[in-house]
Parts: structure tokens; C-alpha cells; sequence
């Protein structure tokens, strides 16, 4: 069994029959995989890799540490092309260095959301750059402090620009996968893709018992709550959040 060591991150998705793990390195600067991602190559692999017709260029976006374009460089056809792309500078670095660690030629490039592409186009955009409302960005444990968030009051500030530009970067019947997180205002979210794209389908969805340090903040999830800024549930005995994956398809 393949164990992740300090400053390194183990990708292993079970439920789709895996037995070997993929491991990248990671940095305290760079934005740290997490379930969303997980949920995100599931929707990939499942729906996208064994198609009769698989995406021949996929982009990466918001790349991090770049284990979405490694997984998807291990498991799409050879010949393939692999894009990546991240604000920061060292998410660059640590995804070309990751490139070279499992051998993947991917092609990554710093900027903000699609600026590094110019007029460049994709079969399949992965998108991992989602967001949390503030403040519920620092205090959900998703955003180190060296790690900049920056999704407005009810974090939608970045995926819908992405939503808004990643028609002008797909071919024609090209696909968007993008998380939706319900500590967020989802329904902007999703009218914004329904109006950009063909069809918009909800592809994976899984619950997470909100963490002690957010029930200690009740009176302000309450407050987000009611003016619609974020969705979470009581299920159980635990009150929850969720992430959402969508599947987006251009006209």
C-alpha cells in the first residue's frame, strides 16, 4: 500500500477500483487537494475517459500542485494534450515539478483563470477553482493563510468568470466540469452556467459534517444562511455542507 509521506499527497479513488496510489508533492503556498478534487477526477474518469470519443486537449484550471492533469495524463490516450494553468507562481513551479516526477509532458502556464490561453480552445476544462463565501473561507480550513481565496461575500467571484469565459475556450460540444460547494450561493452559480452553456448536469454530489470551528460561528451561519449566501442541512445529528460537480456542455 502506497503511504503519502511529509509534503506529499496520495490520490487513490476506491471507489472506482483503484489499487495503486498516485503521489504528487505538495507546498504550505500552494493550494492543497481535497475532496472537491477527488470528486472532480471521479466525474472525469468515469464519464469522460473510457467515451468512445475522449477529449484530445484538456486544460487543467486552477491546477494547484497539477494532480488533476497528472491523474488525466496517466489515464487518457497517449498523444492526449495536457494543459495546466495557476495564479500562483508556485503552483506552477510544483505542477511542472510533478509533470517530471511521473513523467507526464503537460503543458502549464501562470496567469489568472484562461489569460495564459489567448484564444485557445479545449475538448474538457477542469475546473478546480471554486470558492467559499467570506469569511467562512479561512475559518472552513480550505484556505491557509498563504493561500489566497478572494470569492467575495458569497463566493462566486471566480467560477463565474470561469462560467463566463470557458465558452470562448471549448470546442464545439466541449465540456466544463466544475464544483459547486454549498458554502456558497449556488443558485448564481448554476442560473449563470444554465444561461452559458447547452446543458448543465449534476455529475457527483457528496456531504460533509461541518467542522467545530464553523458550529462555534452559529450566529454567522445563520446569517449567511438566511440571506441565501450559503445552503447547509441538518442531516442527522450533524449539520452539513455539500459539494456538487457539474458537467457543463458547450453549444
Amino acid at each position: 500500500m502506497t503511504v503519502a509521506g511529509p509534503g506529499e499527497y496520495l490520490y487513490r479513488d476506491k471507489k472506482l477500483g483503484d489499487t495503486e496510489a498516485i503521489v504528487v508533492a505538495t507546498a504550505p503556498d500552494v493550494f492543497m487537494p481535497t475532496s472537491t478534487t477527488t470528486l472532480l477526477l471521479r466525474a472525469a474518469r468515469r464519464d469522460l475517459v473510457p467515451s468512445p470519443a475522449p477529449p484530445r486537449s484538456v486544460l487543467d484550471l486552477g491546477c494547484g500542485c497539477g494532480i488533476v492533469a497528472v491523474v488525466l495524463a496517466k489515464y487518457l490516450a497517449p498523444g492526449t494534450a495536457i494543459h495546466a494553468s495557476d495564479i500562483s507562481p508556485a503552483a506552477v513551479r510544483l505542477t511542472q515539478d510533478n509533470a517530471r516526477r511521473h513523467g507526464a509532458a503537460i503543458d502549464c502556464r501562470g496567469g489568472s483563470l484562461f489569460e495564459p490561453w489567448g484564444d485557445q480552445r479545449f475538448d474538457l476544462i477542469a475546473d478546480d477553482v471554486a470558492g467559499v463565501a467570506e469569511p467562512l473561507d479561512r475559518l472552513s480550513g480550505w484556505y491557509p493563510d498563504a493561500v489566497p481565496s478572494g470569492a467575495g461575500p458569497d463566493g462566486t467571484r471566480w467560477i463565474l468568470d470561469v462560467l463566463d469565459q470557458a465558452v470562448d475556450h471549448l470546442t464545439p460540444g466541449g465540456q466544463l466540469l466544475f464544483p459547486v460547494i454549498s458554502l456558497s450561493r449556488e443558485a448564481a452559480i448554476l442560473e449563470r452556467a444554465a444561461r452559458r452553456f447547452a446543458t448543465v448536469v449534476l455529475v457527483e454530489e457528496q456531504w460533509y459534517p461541518v467542522n467545530e470551528e464553523l458550529l462555534a460561528r452559529g450566529p454567522l451561519l445563520d446569517e449567511l444562511s438566511r440571506a441565501g449566501r450559503i445552503r447547509v442541512e441538518q442531516r442527522g445529528s450533524r449539520l452539513c455542507w455539500a459539494t456538487q460537480i457539474y458537467r457543463a456542455q458547450a453549444r
